[in-house]
């Protein structure tokens, strides 16, 4: 076996890999772990929001309120009350429905603050008594308010917060 001093000189010794490529495989490989988590994080299904109960007569709440869905439906029809007026109703009485049974804020949100804090059937029902209440005239308040009170009446009557 020949020492290294006896090597001629077109033999060198063993050659290492640049640093840098090292550095570049590991920035790709970070690169797609960090790809998967931001598609995954941005299309996953948003989660339902639970709402926790308050400690209330949850049958006699739902027929008070079920009582003021009634009367302001009958008052509506028989032309004591505007259909505006009556939406506007409507949406206090289902805020108020939604306070006395969950720890919501209801009757203080606005409509974007249901649609982040709130469950879908809640949304729902606020939003299509949201337009009416503040339409100008009363023709979008007629057309929609038979569905508001059906809306509210079912939200009231089957709604459960947990």
């Amino acid at each position: 076996m020949l020492a290294a001093a006896e090597l001629p000189d077109e033999f060198t010794g063993p050659v290492a890999y640049d640093d840098r490529w090292l550095w570049i495989a590991v920035a790709l490989g970070a690169a797609v772990v960090l790809y998967y988590l931001l598609v995954w994080w941005l299309t996953r299904r948003p989660r339902v929001p639970r709402l926790e109960r308050v400690a209330a007569d949850v049958p006699d709440v739902r027929r008070t309120h079920l009582d003021l869905i009634d009367r302001i439906d009958a008052r509506v029809r028989a032309g004591e009350l505007e259909p505006r007026a009556g939406h506007q109703q409507l949406s206090e009485v289902v805020r108020s429905y939604v306070a006395a049974v969950t720890t919501l804020p209801a009757r203080t949100m606005a409509l974007a603050d249901f649609r982040a804090r709130a469950p879908h059937e809640l949304v729902a029902v606020i939003e299509l008594v949201y337009p009416p209440e503040f339409a100008p005239d009363d023709a979008i308040a007629r057309e929609l308010f038979d569905t508001a009170v059906v809306r509210a009446r079912g939200l009231v009557a089957d709604w459960s917060a947990a």
